[in-house]
């Protein structure tokens, strides 16, 4: 059967001549291929029967700062050495461990021992020589010229134990040899020579005439390539918040573990509201409690609106308020306690912010609920802000992500009147349901000292990014699958 070569096959062998044995780099050399191209070259004409190729493990040996310093200042065994000696040879333990410290005495010892260069007994050390040199030193110096040692030999075991002692490292080498088995010159006089490309140099000499050219399949797919890209669900929330930045919102972030005071009675919900049963809240064990006293005159007024409504005109929740149930630390149950936050320290008018941060609640984990999940709020506050106008900005919000149907429904919230529950409407699915809104109650406003009418929203980003991606699983949306992440697509 006819020979087959390539263009660099061809090169290669070229280069060659019979029963001559030489390294990857000489044949780098002769060639003018790098040393990757080479190794494939030579596997293939290994396969043929032309060549050899024989691989050797070499290990190079590098002294560590701590070798180079031990050779200056001499190894442990070589310290302790010279002193016994200067000591006349025996000495006890606890004046050698005083002259060295315990740590070169224990490792010097040790070594001596090892080596038969010393014996311990009756609370001293003697020496069992008068001339010796430590053979880790020969080692070292030798590390330091580069010296290098196969794989399996007794000088790797020996460089190994410089290693051990940090004192050396080995770096591993590979090197390939080449043996040729068979004559190039009758292997070339006998094959054919495939070339992937017709040059100008060839149709000019005529040597196009002596090549095959390589057959190639046009209608073969390319190799499918995998980019790196940010997981969908944060490219989702990264959108979300492109919207808001266009719309003029500034965003705000506030801490995971929160006062039940501004997650819950700032925004007027009462202190024995169901919200703040166990099967709602998570508690902190350790600390249990935060400090109200920065915020008293806020205190103050919480206090007066939750017992009697102080002066905004509603009787309030006509109980004797708690300040140490209003301190318990717990996992935040909603984001509109940064909102809270915001407009306790920031009252100029006009103010548009959000907040898109994680929220937590003792739900059991299914396809529908998490223990943890993003939660999108966001104010408004105008002099003119009208609830009107408020729900003009969630329409604006929904068509700038590609969702136009919008519809509102009256509801109830704590702490906004009027409030309306929010339904968008997703292809395939219909009316949906993914927020809530309204005009923050006067008993909110008077407790955060704000005089201008503020409207509100609190979405679950998670549910609409359900809906709006069709997922029939909200676990989806924190995968680390990475074939589900691949085939995946970002619409945004």
């Amino acid at each position: 059967m006819e020979l087959s070569l390539s263009e660099n096959e061809y090169r290669v062998l070229k280069a060659l001549r019979a029963g001559e044995k030489l390294s990857l780099g000489e044949l780098e050399e002769r060639t003018g291929l790098d040393r990757q191209t080479l190794m494939a070259i030579a596997e293939l004409l290994k396969d043929k029967g032309i060549i050899r190729v024989k691989r050797r493990v070499v290990y190079r040996c590098r002294p560590t700062e701590e070798g180079r310093k031990a050779l200056g200042e001499g190894l442990p065994e070589e310290k302790l050495f010279r002193l016994l000696r200067e000591l006349g040879g025996s000495a006890e333990i606890r004046r050698l461990v005083e002259e060295l410290g315990r740590n070169t005495f224990s490792i010097g010892v040790g070594w001596l021992k090892k080596l038969g260069a010393a014996k311990v007994g009756g609370g001293r050390v003697a020496l069992t020589v008068k001339e010796w040199r430590a053979p880790h030193r020969s080692l070292l110096e030798e590390c330091v010229r580069g010296a290098s040692v196969e794989e399996g030999s007794s000088g790797e075991k020996a460089f190994r134990e410089l290693a051990s002692r940090n004192l050396a490292e080995l770096v591993e080498e590979k090197e390939f040899w080449i043996e040729v088995i068979a004559d190039p010159g009758e292997v070339l006089a006998k094959a054919r020579v495939e070339a992937s490309r017709l040059t100008p140099e060839m149709l000019a000499d005529g040597t196009w005439r002596s090549y095959v050219f390589k057959r190639y399949n046009v209608t073969a797919e390319p190799p499918r390539v995998y980019p790196g890209k940010k997981h969908f669900y944060v490219e989702f929330i990264n959108m979300v918040r492109r919207v808001l930045y266009e719309m003029g919102f500034t965003e705000a972030e506030g801490p995971y573990v929160e006062m039940e005071f501004w997650n819950f009675d700032v925004l007027f919900q009462a202190q024995d509201h169901p919200a703040r049963e166990i099967h709602d809240t998570f508690w902190l064990r350790q600390p249990r409690k935060g400090r109200l006293d920065e915020h008293s005159d806020i205190v103050e007024r919480v206090r007066r609106i939750h017992e009697t409504g102080g002066e905004t005109g509603s009787r309030g929740w006509g109980y004797r308020w708690n300040p140490d149930i209003a301190r318990r630390l717990i996992l935040r149950t909603q984001t509109t306690a940064v909102s809270a936050r915001v407009l306790a320290g920031s009252r100029e008018v006009p103010l548009r912010v959000f907040t898109i941060g994680k929220v937590f609640r003792p739900d059991v984990i299914d396809a529908k609920h998490l223990p943890e999940f993003y939660q999108f709020d966001g104010i408004v506050m105008e002099e003119d802000m009208s609830f009107a106008r408020l729900l003009g900005i969630i329409r604006e919000f929904f068509e700038r992500l590609g969702i136009p149907e919008v519809r509102f429904k009256p509801g109830y919230f704590p702490f906004t009147e009027p409030s309306v529950e929010g339904y968008i409407y997703i292809e395939g699915r219909g009316w949906v349901e993914v927020f809530g809104a309204g005009m923050f109650r006067p008993e909110v406003l008077a407790s955060l000292g704000v005089e201008h009418p503020v409207g509100a929203w609190g979405m679950g980003l998670d549910r609409i990014a359900m809906d709006i991606m069709g997922l029939d699983d909200i676990r989806k949306l924190y995968t680390r699958r990475v074939d589900y992440l691949r085939e995946t697509p970002v619409r945004w």
